[in-house]
């Protein structure tokens, strides 16, 4: 009876669209949407951290939704918008993954790089331990790392699971760079980051004698159209790492729609819950970059921007001191494959937190919970 119903659903939304025009700052978009949900089967699927950790294989062709609650990967195919099966995983034994889940990347099509606190490791698409190593360890030993340094998105270069960019971040020393990593030769070669390092401006630490713990802006890295991108929510810069290169390029561009990045001036340390509540909303109501993401149909990225909004007269929720967010302005920039911009300007039907999106098929797609099955909004963009 379920099934039937979640189908019914499904038809209904998937043949329900929309169309108009997106006006406001800068150019006017025209807007084609859609709602398609993703038919369960008999399963369950997690939601509940908004598919954070969700991946897709570089054809787009399949989702991997990470379920830590139940320490399994849940396949699903977006071609035919159906579950296909769980990789499950072990926190212990010989195939042990550690307990301490990290972060989950591809490797080529049907692998992946699943880290967790002192220990990386390559696995295949039946949940089989390939491989362990640690790539922090291998930053101490070549002299690159220093105490406190931390290896955030290690990207694979190719699909031998040999090489891997990434970015390395150390809170305390409030420092930043970037990095290649050759396990073939065990080496480590960094470059300066700056544009990533001003993040740290924007990351504030609650020490009220109770209770310690940080607060900050997103640090992002991604595999789009074959380069790995890496940047932050503070700025529009990004990182590029081309194909066979062996060094980043910073990419930069103007916009007469945003700021070029966040503005302010806050202290590192807070010493009380709602001092910490009141800095953090004013950095997330200014200007935060997502990560662009490849349209091959169309041959743009699509990036989008937003402000978050928060609702004063709100109560602030049992067990949080984080007021919840009440809306958020979203804007659109459109940049050709070398990342120079084409269009720019408000989303004005969106006015919530940009969720998790990709590109495919000629269009973006963007998350939706639709009565706790997995659904997505499609943005067919025209400028």
């Amino acid at each position: 009876m379920k099934n039937s119903i979640i189908l019914g659903l499904f038809l209904v939304l998937a043949s329900c669209q929309s169309s108009g025009n997106e006006s406001g700052s800068g150019q006017e978009f025209d807007v084609q949407l859609d709602t398609v949900m993703v038919h369960p089967g008999e399963e369950i699927l997690f939601l509940n951290s908004q598919l954070y950790h969700a991946k897709l294989t570089p054809d787009k062709k399949y989702l991997y939704n990470f379920n830590y609650q139940e320490f399994s990967i849940e396949k699903i195919d977006l071609d035919e918008l159906k579950f296909v099966r769980k990789i499950t995983l072990d926190k212990e034994g010989p195939n042990g993954l550690g307990a301490n889940f990290r972060n989950l990347e591809m490797i080529g099509e049907d692998r992946f790089l699943f880290c967790s606190y002192g220990q990386d490791n390559i696995v295949n698409d039946q949940g089989k331990k390939l491989e362990q190593f640690d790539l922090g360890k291998l930053g101490e030993d070549s002299g690159e790392f220093e105490e406190g340094d931390y290896i955030q998105v290690p990207l694979s270069i190719g699909d031998e699971g040999q090489h891997f960019a990434g970015m390395v971040t150390n809170w305390e020393k409030k420092t930043a760079k970037l990095v290649l990593i050759d396990r073939e030769e065990n080496r480590v070669t960094s470059f300066a980051a700056p544009e990533i390092e001003k993040a740290s401006k924007f990351e504030i630490m609650l020490n009220d004698g109770e209770m310690r713990m940080g607060l900050g802006t997103r640090r992002f890295g991604t595999v789009e159209n074959g380069k790995l991108i890496f940047g932050t929510g503070v700025g529009h810069e990004l990182y590029v790492l081309d194909p066979e290169a062996e060094e980043f390029r910073l990419v930069s561009y103007t916009s007469e729609v945003l700021p070029p990045e966040k503005s302010g001036d806050f202290p590192a340390e807070v010493s009380s819950q709602n001092e910490m509540r009141v800095i953090h909303e004013k950095i997330q109501s200014d200007i935060n970059f997502a990560a662009p993401v490849w349209d091959e149909k169309k041959q743009v990225y699509y990036r989008l921007a937003f402000r978050m909004e928060f609702d004063d007269s709100q109560p602030i929720p049992e067990g949080s001191f984080m007021r919840e967010i009440s809306g958020a302005n979203v804007y659109l920039t459109v940049l050709d494959k070398d990342f120079n911009p084409l269009s720019e300007g408000q989303l004005t039907t969106m006015n919530t937190y940009p969720p998790f999106h990709f590109a495919k098929d000629g269009k973006l797609w963007l998350f939706e919970n639709l009565e706790d099955e997995m659904g997505f909004v499609r943005m067919d963009i025209s400028w």
